[in-house]
């Protein structure tokens, strides 16, 4: 059975296969092209944690906001698996902290707090998921596209180096204890 480039772009995508994604993407073909779920190739490798892939995939112009398998976008893809390296690589091509991300987030720190409760998951990992929840609640992006930390009705620039290196440490606490 032949591949088609389509095909080979996907599999490349989800396998972290640098070799064929770039052969695919020299036959002219369609970067967001959609799968039977609705998953582009940045869908794939974002929720996998090809990081390699995801700037590839970012500099031939992969849509950051493709609402994929389960209405999910490349960030929350990245998020949900615990891929924070990818995370920071989709927020810097802006791609936003959506309210569905934040509900689905929301919906996650739930179960792991209820399992943790019933001693299926370790209580740490609820708190670190809890701590990167809230993080990413008080992230919003203003017009001229700075994020700013918004706290007790003030608003402050999030620093690139310390902001994200506590979000980063939060999230693979949570994924190491998981």
């Amino acid at each position: 059975m032949t591949t088609t480039p389509t095909q080979e772009l996907w599999q490349a995508a989800r396998n972290g296969d640098l070799n064929a994604l770039n052969h695919a993407l020299s036959q002219d073909v369609n970067v967001n092209t959609r799968g039977d779920y609705g998953d582009t190739a940045l869908n794939l490798a974002a929720e996998n944690g090809h990081a390699d892939i995801v700037e590839r995939l970012l500099e031939a112009g992969a849509d950051v906001e493709n609402l994929g398998g389960a209405d999910k976008t490349p960030l929350m893809n990245a998020a949900f698996a615990g891929h924070m390296k990818i995370v920071q690589m989709l927020l810097n091509k802006d791609a936003r902290v959506s309210n569905d991300l934040l509900s689905s987030l929301q919906l996650k720190v739930n179960i792991l707090e209820e399992n943790a409760e019933d001693g299926i998951v370790r209580p740490e990992a609820a708190e670190a998921w809890r701590k990167f929840l809230d993080s990413a609640k008080r992230i919003y992006r203003l017009v001229s596209g700075r994020f700013v930390l918004a706290t007790h009705g003030t608003e402050e620039e999030i620093g690139q180096p310390s902001f994200w290196f506590n979000m980063t440490a939060y999230l693979t606490r949570a994924w190491r204890l998981w």
